[in-house]
């Protein structure tokens, strides 16, 4: 009967373990070659959601704390309708430049990425209040806010905290 009773409090305990974890975080697999290659297709990540809370009852959502520039976000994009991941390059009232092959930040030449393609709005642009500007590392194919624009907050889901899969290439982000 005492084996029991520890055995039923480890079974709830690790339940209760597990349902807390995936309130914190939510697993996402990478589709594409636009993060290439800081993420390759078929890569598992582990997204925190802490960051952005979905109010329930209401289609808005809290965030806790801003995106970091050249944190790795998880977002829906409405355009396309799937779920998208890509590099934070500009923040609210930045202003975002893109000639002659190379996205400037404020006047700053930005360097991570590969070469660009030319886009397909107008720069330079000042971000809007409550949105985000975002690119895919590998930027030659990469669909992004060059082609649909800044992103809001509302649609961001979470912040990449760590590559699982494949496991000889477990990364952390954060």
């Amino acid at each position: 009967m005492v084996i029991l009773n520890q055995f039923t409090k480890s079974l709830i305990l690790s339940i209760l373990f597990i349902v807390f974890l995936s309130f914190i975080f939510s697993s996402f697999e990478v589709k594409g070659r636009s993060m290439e290659p800081t993420l390759i297709s078929g890569d598992r990540v582990l997204v925190l959601n802490l960051n952005y809370i979905n109010l329930p009852f209401t289609n808005k959502k809290l965030i806790i704390q801003m995106p970091k520039k050249n944190s790795l976000l998880v977002f829906h994009s409405d355009e396309t309708n799937v779920d998208l991941v890509k590099r934070v390059i500009g923040l609210p009232n930045d202003e975002i430049d893109i000639k002659n092959n190379t996205v400037y930040v404020n006047g700053e030449i930005q360097s991570r990425g590969i070469t660009l393609t030319t886009p397909k709005n107008n720069f330079p642009l000042i971000i809007d209040e409550n949105c985000i500007f975002v690119l895919g590392d590998n930027r030659n194919f990469s669909n992004d806010s060059r082609y649909f624009g800044c992103v809001p907050l509302y649609q961001f889901k979470g912040e990449i905290a760590l590559r699982i899969w494949p496991i000889d290439k477990f990364k952390l982000f954060r």
